[in-house]
Protein backbone atom coordinates (compact mmCIF):
# COMPACT_ATOMS: atom_id res chain seq x y z
CA UNK A 1 0.00 0.00 0.00
CA UNK A 2 1.51 3.06 -1.01
CA UNK A 3 0.90 7.21 -0.01
CA UNK A 4 -1.21 8.07 -2.82
CA UNK A 5 -4.87 7.14 -1.09
CA UNK A 6 -3.53 10.33 1.33
CA UNK A 7 -2.50 12.35 -1.00
CA UNK A 8 -5.42 15.34 0.09
CA UNK A 9 -3.49 15.18 3.80
CA UNK A 10 -0.03 16.76 4.42
CA UNK A 11 2.16 14.46 4.47
CA UNK A 12 3.44 15.47 8.61
CA UNK A 13 -0.51 14.25 9.57
CA UNK A 14 -0.22 11.08 7.00
CA UNK A 15 3.13 9.69 9.07
CA UNK A 16 1.39 10.35 11.82
CA UNK A 17 -1.39 7.86 11.15
CA UNK A 18 0.73 5.33 10.41
CA UNK A 19 3.04 5.62 13.62
CA UNK A 20 -0.02 5.79 15.57
CA UNK A 21 -1.47 2.82 13.36
CA UNK A 22 1.91 0.41 13.26
CA UNK A 23 4.02 2.06 15.88
CA UNK A 24 7.71 1.84 14.24
CA UNK A 25 10.58 -0.41 14.13
CA UNK A 26 14.26 0.55 14.06
CA UNK A 27 16.77 0.57 11.63
CA UNK A 28 19.28 -0.83 14.11
CA UNK A 29 19.37 -2.30 17.46
CA UNK A 30 22.12 0.38 18.19
CA UNK A 31 20.43 3.16 17.05
CA UNK A 32 20.50 5.05 20.60
CA UNK A 33 23.36 3.29 22.00
CA UNK A 34 25.81 5.57 20.82
CA UNK A 35 23.30 8.81 20.60
CA UNK A 36 25.46 11.90 22.02
CA UNK A 37 23.81 13.32 25.02
CA UNK A 38 21.13 10.93 25.26
CA UNK A 39 19.85 11.59 28.63
CA UNK A 40 18.70 14.91 27.47
CA UNK A 41 15.97 13.59 25.43
CA UNK A 42 12.94 11.54 26.38
CA UNK A 43 13.19 7.95 26.33
CA UNK A 44 10.85 5.17 27.74
CA UNK A 45 11.46 1.12 27.95
CA UNK A 46 11.01 -0.10 24.62
CA UNK A 47 9.24 -3.42 25.79
CA UNK A 48 6.93 -3.44 29.60
CA UNK A 49 5.46 -6.04 31.17
CA UNK A 50 2.91 -4.65 33.87
CA UNK A 51 2.09 -7.34 36.90
CA UNK A 52 -0.05 -7.25 39.78
CA UNK A 53 1.31 -9.09 42.91
CA UNK A 54 -0.21 -10.46 45.56
CA UNK A 55 0.05 -7.50 47.98
CA UNK A 56 -2.15 -5.38 45.15
CA UNK A 57 0.81 -3.62 43.90
CA UNK A 58 1.96 -3.15 40.06
CA UNK A 59 4.96 -2.88 38.80
CA UNK A 60 6.64 -3.46 35.29
CA UNK A 61 8.65 -6.85 36.10
CA UNK A 62 10.35 -6.69 32.50
CA UNK A 63 14.28 -6.81 32.34
CA UNK A 64 13.99 -5.22 28.92
CA UNK A 65 16.35 -2.03 29.26
CA UNK A 66 16.09 -1.48 25.48
CA UNK A 67 14.84 2.02 24.77
CA UNK A 68 12.74 4.29 22.29
CA UNK A 69 12.07 7.64 21.85
CA UNK A 70 8.67 8.19 24.53
CA UNK A 71 7.79 10.74 21.32
CA UNK A 72 8.77 12.60 18.54
CA UNK A 73 8.94 16.15 16.66
CA UNK A 74 8.08 15.61 13.12
CA UNK A 75 8.10 19.04 11.31
CA UNK A 76 7.98 20.21 7.55
CA UNK A 77 8.50 24.33 6.18
CA UNK A 78 6.35 25.87 8.83
CA UNK A 79 3.99 22.93 10.76
CA UNK A 80 4.95 20.89 13.51
CA UNK A 81 3.10 17.76 15.02
CA UNK A 82 4.01 15.61 17.81
CA UNK A 83 3.21 11.93 18.22
CA UNK A 84 4.23 9.18 20.65
CA UNK A 85 6.08 6.01 19.83
CA UNK A 86 5.09 2.39 20.00
CA UNK A 87 7.57 -0.17 19.06
CA UNK A 88 6.78 -2.76 17.12
CA UNK A 89 9.31 -4.73 15.03
CA UNK A 90 7.06 -5.63 12.35
CA UNK A 91 5.72 -1.85 11.60
CA UNK A 92 6.02 -0.61 8.03
CA UNK A 93 7.06 2.51 9.13
CA UNK A 94 11.20 2.22 10.09
CA UNK A 95 12.91 4.98 12.13
CA UNK A 96 16.12 5.44 11.33
CA UNK A 97 19.80 7.56 11.92
CA UNK A 98 21.22 8.38 8.63
CA UNK A 99 24.33 10.88 8.06
CA UNK A 100 23.41 12.10 11.82
CA UNK A 101 20.14 13.07 11.20
CA UNK A 102 16.92 10.46 12.25
CA UNK A 103 14.61 10.01 9.36
CA UNK A 104 11.35 8.09 8.77
CA UNK A 105 10.96 5.38 5.88
CA UNK A 106 7.62 3.95 5.22
CA UNK A 107 7.88 0.20 3.29
CA UNK A 108 11.53 1.16 2.65
CA UNK A 109 10.64 5.11 1.34
CA UNK A 110 12.09 7.54 3.18
CA UNK A 111 10.25 10.81 3.51
CA UNK A 112 11.28 14.41 3.47
CA UNK A 113 10.28 15.01 6.44
CA UNK A 114 12.69 16.93 9.52
CA UNK A 115 12.84 14.21 12.66
CA UNK A 116 13.84 15.57 16.22
CA UNK A 117 13.56 13.78 19.65
CA UNK A 118 12.17 15.64 21.96
CA UNK A 119 14.46 17.59 24.44
CA UNK A 120 13.28 16.92 28.26
CA UNK A 121 12.90 20.45 30.04
CA UNK A 122 16.25 21.70 31.99
CA UNK A 123 13.75 22.72 34.62
CA UNK A 124 12.27 19.12 35.63
CA UNK A 125 16.20 18.10 36.82
CA UNK A 126 16.00 21.20 39.10
CA UNK A 127 16.48 20.10 42.97
CA UNK A 128 13.69 21.30 45.21
CA UNK A 129 14.93 23.33 48.24
CA UNK A 130 15.23 21.39 51.45
CA UNK A 131 13.25 23.19 53.05
CA UNK A 132 9.97 22.49 51.12
CA UNK A 133 11.59 18.56 50.50
CA UNK A 134 14.13 17.09 52.88
CA UNK A 135 13.99 13.70 50.08
CA UNK A 136 16.44 15.23 47.53
CA UNK A 137 13.69 15.28 44.69
CA UNK A 138 13.47 17.47 41.49
CA UNK A 139 10.79 19.11 40.37
CA UNK A 140 10.65 15.77 37.57
CA UNK A 141 10.10 13.76 40.32
CA UNK A 142 6.30 15.46 40.67
CA UNK A 143 5.50 17.21 37.45
CA UNK A 144 5.80 16.61 34.21
CA UNK A 145 6.36 18.05 30.41
CA UNK A 146 4.26 16.07 27.15
CA UNK A 147 4.93 17.48 24.11
CA UNK A 148 6.12 20.73 23.98
CA UNK A 149 3.71 22.43 25.87
CA UNK A 150 1.27 20.12 28.56
CA UNK A 151 2.30 20.43 31.80
CA UNK A 152 0.92 17.34 33.66
CA UNK A 153 0.08 17.38 37.34
CA UNK A 154 -0.76 13.61 38.33
CA UNK A 155 -2.22 13.32 41.63
CA UNK A 156 -1.10 9.96 42.80
CA UNK A 157 0.51 7.04 40.92
CA UNK A 158 -0.91 4.23 39.64
CA UNK A 159 -5.08 3.42 39.21
CA UNK A 160 -6.90 1.55 42.02
CA UNK A 161 -8.71 -0.72 39.05
CA UNK A 162 -5.84 -2.45 37.85
CA UNK A 163 -4.22 -3.00 41.82
CA UNK A 164 -7.84 -4.71 42.07
CA UNK A 165 -7.64 -6.64 39.07
CA UNK A 166 -10.27 -4.47 37.40
CA UNK A 167 -8.43 -2.80 34.94
CA UNK A 168 -9.85 -1.59 31.15
CA UNK A 169 -8.69 -4.20 29.35
CA UNK A 170 -6.68 -1.80 26.56
CA UNK A 171 -4.84 -0.31 29.51
CA UNK A 172 -1.13 -1.10 30.55
CA UNK A 173 -1.17 1.26 33.10
CA UNK A 174 2.85 2.48 32.62
CA UNK A 175 3.69 1.06 35.44
CA UNK A 176 7.27 2.09 36.89
CA UNK A 177 9.89 -0.85 38.30
CA UNK A 178 10.39 -1.66 41.62
CA UNK A 179 14.14 0.58 41.17
CA UNK A 180 12.51 3.76 40.15
CA UNK A 181 11.95 6.82 42.06
CA UNK A 182 8.58 7.92 42.65
CA UNK A 183 8.24 11.41 44.13
CA UNK A 184 4.11 11.39 43.87
CA UNK A 185 2.08 9.33 46.13
CA UNK A 186 2.06 5.75 45.24
CA UNK A 187 -0.93 3.62 45.43
CA UNK A 188 2.34 0.81 45.13
CA UNK A 189 2.28 1.96 49.04
CA UNK A 190 -1.46 1.53 49.96
CA UNK A 191 -0.49 -1.74 51.11
CA UNK A 192 1.66 -0.28 54.17
CA UNK A 193 -1.41 1.77 55.72
CA UNK A 194 -4.56 0.68 57.29
CA UNK A 195 -6.88 2.81 54.91
CA UNK A 196 -6.18 5.34 51.99
CA UNK A 197 -6.93 8.19 54.18
CA UNK A 198 -3.95 7.21 56.14
CA UNK A 199 -1.97 6.67 53.05
CA UNK A 200 -2.87 9.76 51.84
CA UNK A 201 -2.63 12.13 54.92
CA UNK A 202 0.71 10.72 55.72
CA UNK A 203 2.05 12.39 52.37
CA UNK A 204 -0.02 14.89 51.47
CA UNK A 205 1.81 17.86 52.90
CA UNK A 206 4.73 17.55 51.66
CA UNK A 207 3.31 16.03 47.89
CA UNK A 208 0.97 19.77 47.72
CA UNK A 209 3.92 21.98 48.81
CA UNK A 210 6.39 20.27 46.45
CA UNK A 211 4.06 20.68 43.37
CA UNK A 212 2.76 24.21 44.67
CA UNK A 213 6.55 25.00 44.05
CA UNK A 214 7.43 23.04 41.13
CA UNK A 215 3.99 24.59 39.24
CA UNK A 216 5.65 28.42 40.82
CA UNK A 217 9.20 27.42 38.97
CA UNK A 218 7.52 26.20 35.72
CA UNK A 219 4.40 29.07 34.98
CA UNK A 220 7.03 31.63 36.17
CA UNK A 221 7.98 32.49 32.65
CA UNK A 222 5.88 34.47 30.85
CA UNK A 223 5.10 32.35 27.45
CA UNK A 224 4.31 29.23 30.02
CA UNK A 225 0.95 31.49 29.50
CA UNK A 226 0.55 29.14 25.99
CA UNK A 227 1.05 25.57 27.84
CA UNK A 228 -1.71 23.40 28.89
CA UNK A 229 -2.31 22.65 32.31
CA UNK A 230 -3.61 19.43 33.28
CA UNK A 231 -4.82 17.75 35.91
CA UNK A 232 -5.03 13.81 36.02
CA UNK A 233 -5.84 11.01 38.39
CA UNK A 234 -6.51 6.96 38.22
CA UNK A 235 -9.49 5.79 40.03
CA UNK A 236 -9.25 4.90 44.34
CA UNK A 237 -11.38 2.83 46.04
CA UNK A 238 -14.14 5.10 46.43
CA UNK A 239 -14.74 7.92 44.03
CA UNK A 240 -14.93 9.90 47.05
CA UNK A 241 -11.75 9.40 47.99
CA UNK A 242 -10.27 10.85 44.81
CA UNK A 243 -12.38 13.83 44.97
CA UNK A 244 -10.82 14.58 48.26
CA UNK A 245 -7.63 14.13 46.89
CA UNK A 246 -8.06 16.35 43.78
CA UNK A 247 -10.06 18.80 45.69
CA UNK A 248 -7.77 19.63 48.62
CA UNK A 249 -4.45 19.52 45.67
CA UNK A 250 -6.25 22.04 43.28
CA UNK A 251 -7.53 23.95 46.58
CA UNK A 252 -3.84 24.80 47.66
CA UNK A 253 -2.38 25.13 44.40
CA UNK A 254 -5.13 27.46 43.56
CA UNK A 255 -4.81 30.19 46.41
CA UNK A 256 -1.20 30.35 45.05
CA UNK A 257 -1.83 30.08 41.37
CA UNK A 258 -3.98 31.69 39.41
CA UNK A 259 -5.41 28.68 37.34
CA UNK A 260 -7.97 30.66 35.14
CA UNK A 261 -4.95 32.43 33.52
CA UNK A 262 -3.90 29.03 31.58
CA UNK A 263 -5.74 26.84 29.42
CA UNK A 264 -6.25 23.83 31.90
CA UNK A 265 -8.39 20.42 32.06
CA UNK A 266 -9.29 18.03 35.12
CA UNK A 267 -9.28 14.25 33.95
CA UNK A 268 -10.75 12.43 36.58
CA UNK A 269 -13.45 10.01 37.51
CA UNK A 270 -17.18 11.56 37.40
CA UNK A 271 -18.06 13.22 40.98
CA UNK A 272 -20.06 11.82 43.39
CA UNK A 273 -22.01 15.44 43.86
CA UNK A 274 -22.85 18.37 42.30
CA UNK A 275 -21.11 20.86 44.94
CA UNK A 276 -17.50 18.95 43.92
CA UNK A 277 -17.57 20.27 40.19
CA UNK A 278 -18.69 23.68 42.07
CA UNK A 279 -15.92 24.13 43.93
CA UNK A 280 -13.66 23.35 40.85
CA UNK A 281 -14.92 25.70 39.08
CA UNK A 282 -14.37 28.27 41.92
CA UNK A 283 -10.59 27.51 41.89
CA UNK A 284 -10.31 28.19 38.04
CA UNK A 285 -10.50 24.57 35.97
CA UNK A 286 -12.21 25.86 32.70
CA UNK A 287 -12.96 22.22 31.65
CA UNK A 288 -13.67 18.64 33.14
CA UNK A 289 -12.92 15.52 31.22
CA UNK A 290 -15.09 12.10 32.24
CA UNK A 291 -13.44 9.30 29.97
CA UNK A 292 -15.84 6.98 28.90
CA UNK A 293 -13.85 5.37 26.32
CA UNK A 294 -16.56 3.25 24.77
CA UNK A 295 -20.06 4.37 23.94
CA UNK A 296 -21.80 1.15 23.11
CA UNK A 297 -23.41 -0.22 26.64
CA UNK A 298 -22.31 -3.71 26.52
CA UNK A 299 -18.69 -2.86 24.78
CA UNK A 300 -17.85 -0.68 28.10
CA UNK A 301 -19.62 -3.16 30.45
CA UNK A 302 -17.42 -5.59 29.38
CA UNK A 303 -14.09 -3.75 28.95
CA UNK A 304 -13.99 -1.35 31.72
CA UNK A 305 -15.38 -3.62 34.25
CA UNK A 306 -14.02 -1.13 36.71
CA UNK A 307 -15.34 2.54 36.01
CA UNK A 308 -18.60 3.60 36.96
CA UNK A 309 -22.45 1.84 36.07
CA UNK A 310 -23.10 2.99 32.23
CA UNK A 311 -26.10 5.05 33.03
CA UNK A 312 -24.49 6.64 36.15
CA UNK A 313 -21.50 7.68 34.04
CA UNK A 314 -23.77 9.27 31.10
CA UNK A 315 -26.06 10.99 33.89
CA UNK A 316 -22.95 12.51 35.20
CA UNK A 317 -21.41 13.81 32.40
CA UNK A 318 -24.86 15.78 31.58
CA UNK A 319 -24.88 16.94 35.04
CA UNK A 320 -21.24 18.65 34.84
CA UNK A 321 -22.30 19.98 31.44
CA UNK A 322 -25.20 21.60 33.36
CA UNK A 323 -22.19 22.91 35.87
CA UNK A 324 -19.26 24.05 33.54
CA UNK A 325 -21.51 24.62 30.49
CA UNK A 326 -21.32 23.59 26.60
CA UNK A 327 -18.29 22.79 25.11
CA UNK A 328 -16.58 22.42 28.62
CA UNK A 329 -16.79 19.07 29.30
CA UNK A 330 -14.80 16.40 27.19
CA UNK A 331 -14.95 12.39 27.23
CA UNK A 332 -11.97 10.27 25.37
CA UNK A 333 -13.00 7.22 23.35
CA UNK A 334 -10.32 5.22 22.00
CA UNK A 335 -11.00 4.62 18.64
CA UNK A 336 -11.19 0.69 17.49
CA UNK A 337 -12.80 -0.54 20.10
CA UNK A 338 -16.36 -0.24 18.50
CA UNK A 339 -18.02 0.51 14.65
CA UNK A 340 -17.36 3.75 13.62
CA UNK A 341 -21.25 4.72 12.29
CA UNK A 342 -22.68 4.05 15.43
CA UNK A 343 -19.94 5.57 17.48
CA UNK A 344 -20.31 8.82 15.31
CA UNK A 345 -24.32 8.76 16.02
CA UNK A 346 -23.47 8.44 19.93
CA UNK A 347 -21.36 11.30 19.32
CA UNK A 348 -23.29 13.39 17.65
CA UNK A 349 -26.18 13.08 20.11
CA UNK A 350 -23.85 14.08 22.89
CA UNK A 351 -22.76 16.86 21.23
CA UNK A 352 -26.11 18.25 20.97
CA UNK A 353 -26.29 18.27 24.36
CA UNK A 354 -22.76 19.83 24.82
CA UNK A 355 -19.74 17.21 25.09
CA UNK A 356 -16.59 17.16 23.69
CA UNK A 357 -15.27 14.00 22.71
CA UNK A 358 -12.15 13.32 22.09
CA UNK A 359 -10.34 10.59 20.57
CA UNK A 360 -7.02 8.32 21.00
CA UNK A 361 -6.07 5.21 18.30
CA UNK A 362 -6.24 1.81 19.68
CA UNK A 363 -2.94 0.40 20.30
CA UNK A 364 -2.67 -2.91 20.97
CA UNK A 365 -0.31 -3.33 24.64
CA UNK A 366 1.39 -6.29 25.37
CA UNK A 367 0.31 -8.37 28.78
CA UNK A 368 -3.34 -6.42 28.26
CA UNK A 369 -6.22 -8.38 27.09
CA UNK A 370 -6.83 -6.69 24.01
CA UNK A 371 -2.88 -7.24 23.01
CA UNK A 372 -4.27 -9.23 19.90
CA UNK A 373 -7.26 -6.97 18.85
CA UNK A 374 -5.95 -4.87 15.85
CA UNK A 375 -5.12 -1.13 15.71
CA UNK A 376 -8.08 0.62 13.12
CA UNK A 377 -7.52 1.44 9.63
CA UNK A 378 -5.94 4.18 8.04
CA UNK A 379 -9.07 4.55 6.37
CA UNK A 380 -11.13 4.48 9.58
CA UNK A 381 -8.94 7.01 11.46
CA UNK A 382 -9.07 9.48 8.29
CA UNK A 383 -12.71 9.15 7.84
CA UNK A 384 -14.15 9.06 11.60
CA UNK A 385 -11.20 12.59 11.94
CA UNK A 386 -12.90 14.52 9.34
CA UNK A 387 -16.33 13.48 10.90
CA UNK A 388 -14.94 14.36 14.32
CA UNK A 389 -14.11 17.74 13.13
CA UNK A 390 -17.59 18.46 11.33
CA UNK A 391 -18.87 18.10 14.66
CA UNK A 392 -16.75 20.72 16.66
CA UNK A 393 -16.77 22.68 13.93
CA UNK A 394 -21.30 22.88 13.65
CA UNK A 395 -20.96 23.00 17.83
CA UNK A 396 -17.73 25.58 18.14
CA UNK A 397 -15.72 23.20 19.83
CA UNK A 398 -12.02 22.93 19.94
CA UNK A 399 -9.76 19.91 19.94
CA UNK A 400 -7.91 19.07 23.39
CA UNK A 401 -4.11 20.23 23.80
CA UNK A 402 -2.49 21.67 20.28
CA UNK A 403 -0.54 19.63 18.07
CA UNK A 404 2.28 20.51 19.94
CA UNK A 405 1.17 18.47 22.86
CA UNK A 406 -1.35 16.12 21.49
CA UNK A 407 0.13 12.91 20.57
CA UNK A 408 -2.34 10.03 19.96
CA UNK A 409 -5.04 11.49 17.72
CA UNK A 410 -4.74 13.35 14.49
CA UNK A 411 -7.97 15.55 14.96
CA UNK A 412 -5.65 19.15 15.70
CA UNK A 413 -3.93 18.41 12.88
CA UNK A 414 -7.27 17.96 10.67
CA UNK A 415 -9.05 20.71 12.35
CA UNK A 416 -6.64 23.62 12.05
CA UNK A 417 -5.94 22.31 7.96
CA UNK A 418 -9.59 22.69 7.53
CA UNK A 419 -9.80 25.93 9.94
CA UNK A 420 -7.31 27.28 7.84
CA UNK A 421 -8.92 26.52 4.42
CA UNK A 422 -11.88 27.97 5.40
CA UNK A 423 -10.65 31.16 6.60
CA UNK A 424 -11.81 30.32 10.20
CA UNK A 425 -10.32 32.47 13.10
CA UNK A 426 -9.25 29.88 15.62
CA UNK A 427 -7.17 30.59 18.96
CA UNK A 428 -4.22 28.11 19.20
Amino acid sequence: MGLKMYEDLNEITIFKILILENGVKLDSEDTFNNLENKTDYKFKFRNKKPLRNEKYQVFDISTDNSVIPEEILISKNNLQSITKLRYNQNSPVTFCYIDNQFKLKYNGKLSKLDINLVKKHKILNEKIPINISKKGKTIGDYISIVGLNRITVLFFDGCYNWHCGKACWFCDLHPKRKNEVVGIPTLNNLCNFGSLNDWWNSQKEEYINCIIYSLKRILGDKKSEKMHLFFMAGNTPLISQVWDIANETIKSIANEIDLSKYNNYLNIAPHDNQDRLTKMKEYGIKQVQYNLEVSDKKIFTKICPGKMDYDLFINQIKDAISIFGNGNVRSNFVLGLEPIIPLLGFLEKMSELGLVADYSIFQPKKCTPLSGHSSPKVEDIINFSQQLVGIYLKHNFKPIFCTLSSRSSIINELYLDKVLKNGRKTKR
